[in-house]
């Protein structure tokens, strides 16, 4: 869920988030996390997002513990800020690459419009077989509802560990670089690249 919250209510914002997840018994394998972005198109709006992840009948389950009393307090805190909601959107990861890398606060996403899945979703586990130096958590994945006028149908997900391994991240060697180019001519026939995000998760509850 991306949102706009106003500088000077930020940190309400995460209050008020913060007094409800905390206080809530998360179901098993799900996490809500608060992220804001640090790097951002000039066309895109929201300022944070709300990242909702887990097996699907956890995030039902979590929809559900999410009312009452509690929950109406919660929006009411939220909705005496400026804050508004932006876009919503759902989606699934294809591929998965060092899923127990230690996750770090910063994150980045590439967004494209696909029009040919198979290829492209090769075109990556290939990329990623011979990127040796990438230890973090990379993924692949599919927007499934929600998709923008842009067509944003699929991202590349990668967590970084500070802002230091974000600004320091690519190919970092010749096989990595000559692999990277490949990569970007076997998916420019069947994508168009929308741009990036660069993420700080500011609190992930679980």
């Amino acid at each position: 869920v991306d949102i706009y919250v106003p500088g000077n209510q930020a940190a309400a914002y995460a209050e008020a988030m913060d007094e409800f997840y905390s206080n809530i018994e998360m179901p098993e394998g799900v996490s809500v996390s608060l992220v804001r972005y640090f790097y951002r198109p000039q066309d895109l709006k929201a300022t944070h997002s709300i990242v909702f992840a887990g097996p699907v009948d956890g995030i039902i389950e979590l929809r559900q513990i999410r009312s009452g009393e509690n929950y109406e307090a919660f929006y009411d805190d939220l909705n005496a800020l400026d804050s508004k909601v932006v876009s919503n959107s759902a989606g699934q990861s294809l591929i998965r690459v060092n899923t127990d890398a230690e996750r770090g606060n910063w994150a980045q996403a590439w967004q494209w419009q696909v029009d040919d899945q198979t290829i492209f979703a090769t075109a990556f586990a290939e990329l990623m077989g011979s990127f040796k130096s990438v230890e973090t958590y990379v993924a692949l994945g599919a927007i499934t509802q929600g998709v923008s006028r842009d067509g944003e149908s699929h991202y590349i997900y990668s967590n970084q560990g500070s802002f230091a391994d974000n600004l320091n991240g690519g190919p970092q060697n010749q096989p990595e670089f000559e692999a990277f180019e490949k990569f970007g001519n076997t998916i420019a026939p069947i994508s168009t690249f929308l741009g990036t995000r660069t993420e700080v998760t500011i609190k992930t509850w679980q």
